[in-house]
Parts: C-alpha cells; sequence; structure tokens
C-alpha cells in the first residue's frame, strides 16, 4: 500500500496539467448522473430530485453550448415509490417532464433493490456443465432484472414486476444500466456479490434493452480485491491506447462502459465537494487521451450526519424493517445541507462556464451522446487485406509467446478477440468453400466463450490450413446466428478439434492467424501452447472462478469521434 502511495504522489506530480501553458491535450467530457434508489426515505429522495433537476436545466438554458445534462439512474424499487406518491406530490410528473423536455435522460441502478442480502442468488452447487453454469446466471439474472420484492424484507412478491421492467414501465427506456450484479449464497450473511465477466445478464438485457450504456470499474471497492486501483489503472491505460479512446470507456459483450474508477489521476467525484476540489483534480488530469470524469450530484452522504455517513440510508432500512426511516440524529442540519447544494451550484456554474470556455472541445456528456460518439462495436465490415496485414503483424510479434493480443486494430476498427475469431472463421469459410479468400468479411456480434481455463493446450501435433478452413467453415454459420435464446448460439467455442486434436479457442484463433498469413491449403502449421487469457488484468477484478471468464474475450478500446 505505502509503494502504491508513493507511485500515486509521484504520478500526480508529473501529470500534465490543464492550464494556458499545457501542452496540446484532448478534451474532458463531464459525465453528470444521480443515484435515486431510496423508496424507504422518500422525503429525501424528492428533494434531492427537486434540487437537482431544475440545477441541471439552470445550467443548460444559461449555457447551451456546454450541453449539460445528467442521467438519473432509478431504482425499480425507487420507480414503484414514486408513482404511489405521485397523487399526493405529484414527483412522477415533475420527473418525466424533465426526461420528456430532454433535460436528463433515465437510467436504471440495482444497487440497492430490496435487500442486500435477500438478492436472487445463482446456485451453481448442482450445476455440472458450462452450459448449466450459464443458464442458473442467466435465470437469476432474470429475476433481478424483472421480480418485485418486498421494499423491506427482499421476498419477492408474485404477480408484480419490478427491477429494470418497472423503472422503463414508469419512466422510460434506460440509457444506462448499473448494479445489475449477481449474487452467490453466503451463510452467515445471505449473499454477496459475484463480480466478474456479466455475459449471462448482459444475454438477458438484450431482452428489455439493447441500447444502453453500462457502468464498468466501480468507484470503490467493496469487494476488498487486493491492489484495486493499481489494477483499474493498468486495465484502463490497455483499454486506451491511442488519443482518440478514453481510459475511462471500453466495450465488452458489444455493451459500451463507462468507469467510474480509471488510472489513478481520476476517480468518481462528488459535486458537494464543489468547484475548488474539482479544480485540484483538473488541474493534474493526463489529457493525453480523452478523458471522462463521473460526478455525482446530489449524493445522500449531503444530508447525513456523522456516523451515518458510513451507511447508505437503505442499508439502515434494511437492518432495522421495523423502524426503516433514517432517525432524527441522522440527519445534517439545515444549513449544512444547504451548503452542500451551494457547493454544487458553485460547481456547475464554474463547469459550465470558465472550464468549458477554456478547454475547446470539452463540456458536458450524457450517456446517449458517449454511445453517439463511440464507434460502434460491431456492424461493419473490415478488408481481407487490411485483416491479413494486422495479422501478420501480431503473428510476427506473438512469437513463442503462450499469451494472446489483447485486441486487434484492422482498417482503423478495434476487434476483439471475440470479433477476431470470428471475422476469421468468415474468411476461411469462404476459402474453403471457393478455394479463394474473400474481399472483405462483415463483423457481427458475439459473446465470448460460455467456459474458458488456464491450460494452454496441447503442445505438439500439425494441422493443415485445409483442415483449419473446413474447421472454421462449421463454425460460422452459427456465429452469425444472433437471435436471443437462453444460451446464445453466437458464442465462442471453448473447443475445436482438428485432424484429432482438441484444441483451446485461443490455439485455433492462433492456427487460424497463420494459416490468414500465407493461406496455402496443403501447408501444415504446428500447433503451439496458447492461454486463453491476455494478461493478468483481463480477469483481476473478479470473483467467479476463471472457468467462467469468457466475457474477457469481449474487451477493446472505444474509439471515439467527438
Amino acid at each position: 500500500m505505502k509503494r502504491i502511495s508513493i507511485l500515486l504522489i509521484a504520478f500526480l506530480l508529473l501529470a500534465p496539467g490543464l492550464g494556458a501553458g499545457s501542452n496540446p491535450s484532448q478534451p474532458v467530457y463531464i459525465y453528470l448522473y444521480a443515484r435515486i434508489t431510496d423508496h424507504v426515505n422518500l422525503d429525501l429522495t424528492e428533494d434531492r430530485l427537486r434540487h437537482i433537476l431544475p440545477m441541471v436545466e439552470r445550467y443548460r438554458k444559461a449555457h447551451p453550448d456546454a450541453h449539460v445534462s445528467a442521467t438519473i439512474l432509478f431504482s425499480g424499487a425507487v420507480s414503484d415509490a414514486l408513482a404511489e406518491r405521485n397523487s399526493q406530490t405529484h414527483i412522477l410528473d415533475f420527473a418525466r417532464d424533465f426526461i420528456h423536455r430532454g433535460i436528463i435522460e433515465p437510467g436504471y441502478d440495482g444497487t440497492d433493490e430490496p435487500t442486500y442480502k435477500r438478492r436472487p442468488f445463482v446456485e451453481l452447487v448442482k450445476t455440472k456443465t458450462a452450459e448449466d453454469r450459464w443458464l442458473a446466471r442467466g435465470g437469476t439474472a432474470e429475476k433481478l432484472l424483472t421480480e418485485a420484492r418486498d421494499p423491506l424484507t427482499g421476498n419477492p412478491l408474485p404477480g408484480k414486476e419490478g427491477g429494470l421492467k418497472k423503472m422503463q414501465d414508469t419512466l422510460g427506456q434506460a440509457v444506462c444500466i448499473t448494479g445489475a450484479t449477481l449474487a452467490e449464497p453466503d451463510l452467515p450473511t445471505g449473499s454477496m456479490p459475484e463480480v466478474g465477466s456479466d455475459s449471462e445478464t448482459v444475454n438477458q438485457l438484450r431482452r428489455y434493452n439493447t441500447g444502453a450504456i453500462m457502468f464498468g470499474i466501480p468507484a470503490a471497492n467493496p469487494y476488498h480485491i487486493p491492489s484495486f486501483f493499481a489494477w483499474a489503472a493498468a486495465f484502463s491505460k490497455a483499454m486506451s491506447p491511442v488519443p482518440e479512446t478514453s481510459p475511462e470507456l471500453y466495450w465488452q459483450d458489444n455493451v459500451l462502459r463507462t468507469s467510474e474508477s480509471s488510472e489513478l489521476d481520476n476517480h468518481l467525484f462528488r459535486a458537494m465537494d464543489g468547484p475548488e476540489a474539482f479544480k485540484t483534480v483538473a488541474g493534474k488530469l493526463d489529457r493525453s487521451r480523452i478523458r471522462v470524469i463521473h460526478i455525482e450530484m446530489g449524493s445522500p452522504r449531503s444530508y447525513l450526519a456523522p456516523p451515518f455517513t458510513l451507511l447508505s440510508p437503505l442499508a439502515y432500512a434494511y437492518d432495522h424493517p421495523d423502524h426503516p426511516k433514517l432517525p432524527p440524529e441522522a440527519h445534517r442540519a439545515a444549513a449544512d445541507i444547504s451548503a452542500a447544494w451551494a457547493r454544487e451550484d458553485a460547481l456547475l456554474n464554474w463547469l459550465a462556464g470558465d472550464f468549458v470556455s477554456a478547454n475547446s472541445g470539452s463540456g458536458f456528456v450524457s450517456s446517449t451522446e458517449l454511445k453517439r460518439m463511440a464507434e460502434p462495436a460491431t456492424g461493419y465490415s473490415v478488408t481481407v487485406d487490411g485483416l491479413r496485414a494486422a495479422l501478420a503483424e501480431v503473428v510476427k510479434s506473438w512469437g513463442n509467446d503462450t499469451a494472446p493480443p489483447k485486441y486487434l486494430r484492422v482498417d482503423g476498427h478495434y476487434l476483439s478477440l471475440a470479433d477476431s475469431f470470428q471475422v476469421m472463421t468468415g474468411a476461411l469459410a469462404e476459402l474453403n468453400r471457393t478455394g479463394k479468400l474473400p474481399q472483405a468479411v462483415r463483423v457481427v456480434p458475439v459473446f465470448g466463450p460460455f467456459e474458458t481455463s488456464r491450460e494452454k493446450g496441447p503442445g505438439q501435433g500439425e494441422v493443415t490450413i485445409a483442415s483449419i478452413a473446413r474447421a472454421s467453415a462449421g463454425l460460422t454459420d452459427r456465429l452469425h446466428d444472433d437471435a436471443w435464446s437462453p444460451v446464445p448460439k453466437n458464442c465462442i467455442p471453448f473447443r475445436v478439434a482438428i485432424d484429432g486434436i482438441d484444441l483451446n479457442a485461443a490455439q485455433f484463433l492462433r492456427l487460424m492467424a497463420e494459416a490468414l498469413v500465407n493461406p496455402s491449403p496443403e501447408t501444415k502449421l504446428s500447433v503451439k501452447m496458447t492461454e486463453m487469457f491476455w494478461g493478468r488484468e483481463a480477469i483481476y477484478l473478479r470473483t467467479r472462478s476463471t472457468r467462467d471468464e469468457g466475457g474477457s474475450w469481449t474487451f477493446k478500446p472505444a474509439l471515439l469521434k467527438p
């Protein structure tokens, strides 16, 4: 820990600033959001909404060129509570009006859905295969996204809808989704979060929402994973190789992810800390790549007195179901609450005015605008000449190493390992069919393997390029089948058998790369031991087994075009 602190201080001292004398720098985008998930202390929830929404509108009107906007994340439980309260206070009508006029965008946050200890959990004890585990997680994800639960006990409420489904039926299609985290049973506490690949949840989301972005690396380390922030910095750097990418953005399972923590100079900023604190952060920001700073508005902490700031209001409610509302001693004095809102107001005033005018190209960005700025993950074609040129470099640098590359860049597009597998099978399938490679191959959505392994596969044997092309032809139709099913057909296979040799997916990917560099059908290629993961950073943030980390095959940078 001491070593990490020393490195952090050194980094901040050396990082380029935002001042006029800085080197040419990339834009900084301000992503405003608020979490509206307290369905118990509704007076506090309503007060937060009635402060945040008009504040955003005020600065949106005063500084139209800054494009001030905010994503407001609602839970299913709070959406239901606001609907019930609407006849008394018209709070739901109030929020819908701001959404309708484009001042804010609605999102979904399932983090605080009732309750932390009684969330639907994944039962893996009786599962025997990777497909069984996928189905178990997928079924749990569907409950999490659709099931209504008692607001204090978390017990399911048959016949009612909840989660994402309730939120979208109440406030409209979510533009951002977070907190859809599965849980594993844990006898002392009820359940514990399962962290890592979330492909099964993404597959379920396709039934209800296909356009939302999702949060990526969280702001905190609630899972007590060692060296969390050092890992976040390394992963974020890997996902931002050129100035037109951002350490805060990446693709996973063809969903754009935006991170609250990235490199050591950027973590979640709370608006209640005010403009002076933000200036300190911004002045030390590395501007060599596009940056996205998450700013949380209207944090419940503004209302809470110590020691209640250590818990969320809902943590108190779930622990005290007989008297769930915050007690009087939990509330800050009215003057302190007003002062916190004044600091938020001052921050937006400075950001929309001075900061944007002093930093060309910078401004506020909504969830929809982030998605628009990012080059699509799929739905375009790459030339086979461009693919072969990129693969020639990869094969050369790969050498005898066992780790695969993180991703490819072909014709200006980034391809994940899963994308690369898909386009190579398409090209070689055409070689098998016609004896010639196609001019171009289309990039279509695929999932990573639904089973993975730390084993490197067999280290001997030879296969012909003709056999590789024939095996590719047997895979490509399935990889193009994007129709929804509980276990998607368009998953990269875990193993591929060629000429009696059982290869892991990374070994087959490597053989395809070598075959496309020199596509002579009778040429024989040697099988090489190959790891399934491109590095420790690809699977570091996890509590689930590495055997279910196929989503790491879909990581790739998000190329931005502001």
